[in-house]
């Protein structure tokens, strides 16, 4: 997977999204890949990597993004709820 991430970059990529980090209702039976994961892929590339799967509008979990050295998330389960 990561040497992807570098082709992925020669290619013009400008970001990259990484997960599904943590549980989410759209892949039930796959587990997540979590913080772990994301920290190897934002240490492997130099463009901006966004967190995506199982992300919630939380402080604590948007920190633990970050802390990974995440650029941001990709919230998108969380926003259907309300609309």
């Amino acid at each position: 997977l990561f040497p992807y991430m570098t082709l992925f970059r020669s290619l013009g990529a400008t970001y990259l999204t990484a997960g599904h980090i943590y549980e989410t209702g759209c892949k039930p039976d796959l587990p997540p890949r979590g913080l772990n994961f994301l920290k190897e892929v934002c240490q492997v590339v130099d463009i901006p990597v966004y967190a995506i799967g199982g992300i919630r509008l939380e402080k604590q979990q948007i920190a633990e993004i970050q802390k990974a050295g995440a650029r941001g998330a990709c919230i998108m389960s969380e926003l259907m709820k309300i609309s």
